[in-house]
């Protein structure tokens, strides 16, 4: 019998307000109880989780809402891209259609101009 196994992914988010072992602690306990939790490290220096999980259980955003719910902040990054081509608003939305469907991207703002 064939096992249906998801790839694991690893995931990596930037942590605010950890003072101290017990918050780190308390961060590793509520990611590990979020169901396709393989594993969950948090490095108290660098203020940063590291998650191994399932996607096929879980997302990037209950990741987070462990984080938040916890007590503690998730430090999002934001990319700006120069894309070329783009002539109307079909092509905007495409693009933005495209980078929505991106693991880890929250929010899209394209501007045409």
């Amino acid at each position: 019998m064939e096992e249906n196994k998801a790839e694991k992914k690893t995931a990596e988010m930037k942590i605010s307000g950890t003072t101290c072992a017990s918050c780190s602690a308390t961060i590793e306990n509520a990611l590990r109880g979020i169901d396709g939790i393989s594993q969950a490290n948090v490095n108290l220096g660098t203020e940063t989780a590291s998650i191994e999980y399932n996607p096929a259980e879980t997302k990037l955003t209950d990741l987070e809402l462990a984080v938040e719910d916890a007590g503690y902040g998730v430090l999002r990054e934001r990319v700006a891209l120069k894309v070329g081509g783009m002539v109307c608003a079909t092509c905007v939305s495409t693009v933005e259609d495209a980078l929505r469907d991106l693991e880890g991207v929250s929010d899209v703002n394209v501007n045409p101009c």
